[in-house]
């Protein structure tokens, strides 16, 4: 027989033909009748239970190794994911979870952080954008601004920069808050409104109403 047949069917052949003779009585090729080792192949449940290894015996084995059984504390569910431990992520991970969870609460919480860190959704473009600290001022335009923005690019997932115009008009308005402040998700009061629209709305009632509740937004925000 030659090295390449040995390790074919022609050797597996020849193994069950010396079955008989091998030192482990042919357990490595044709294998042994479990029925004869005490296994019952009539029981319809679970084998394991009943036959746990035949070189041992089974009140000895069950002793050894007991039905298993998992604490109720790794069943625990971990509480879903609040406004309140969204702030502590990054830009980054806040835009993942807005891509990656379309209509769900998750995408709601990163749209409402990125709120507060004076991000704001182009609702035409449907991009994020904002205004850096240290950047050129804005021109004004008619309901809206031009300028330099920072935008993020969910193709290439990184921050990029662009001149563009922006009417007040075409941004998502995030002025009431979706869930209350806290580690769970708990849906807000009609009225309720995000931490620091007061103050904002302030500020635009000090200017004599000239300019609209967006506009007063954009520029205490930087935009």
């Amino acid at each position: 027989m030659s090295a390449a047949d040995r390790w074919g069917l022609l050797g597996l052949l020849a193994m069950i033909k010396n079955a008989g003779v091998d030192a482990d009585g042919g357990l490595s090729s044709v294998g042994t009748d479990l029925g004869a080792m005490g296994l019952d192949m009539g029981y319809e449940g679970n084998l394991y239970s009943t036959f746990v290894t035949p070189w041992a015996d089974q009140s000895a084995a069950h002793s050894v190794e007991p039905d298993f059984h998992l604490p109720p504390c790794y069943s625990a569910q971990p509480p879903p994911l609040g406004p309140a431990k969204a702030g502590a992520f990054s830009d980054e991970t806040l835009f993942f979870m807005f891509y990656s969870s379309p209509r769900d609460a998750l995408q709601e919480i990163a749209a409402q952080e990125l709120w507060n860190r004076n991000w704001r959704y182009h609702k035409d473009l449907r991009i994020w954008i904002t205004k850096e600290s240290g950047s050129a001022p804005s021109s004004k335009i008619p309901g809206g601004e031009a300028g330099t923005y920072t935008w993020w690019n969910p193709d290439d997932w990184c921050k990029e920069r662009k001149e563009m115009s922006v009417r007040y008009a075409d941004l998502e308005e995030k002025t009431v808050a979706a869930f209350v402040m806290g580690p769970g998700l708990v849906l807000a009061q009609p009225g309720q409104t995000i931490p620091g629209q007061q103050q904002v709305q302030g500020a635009a009632g000090q200017q004599g109403g000239v300019q609209s509740a967006g506009q007063a937004r954009m520029q205490m925000a930087g935009i």
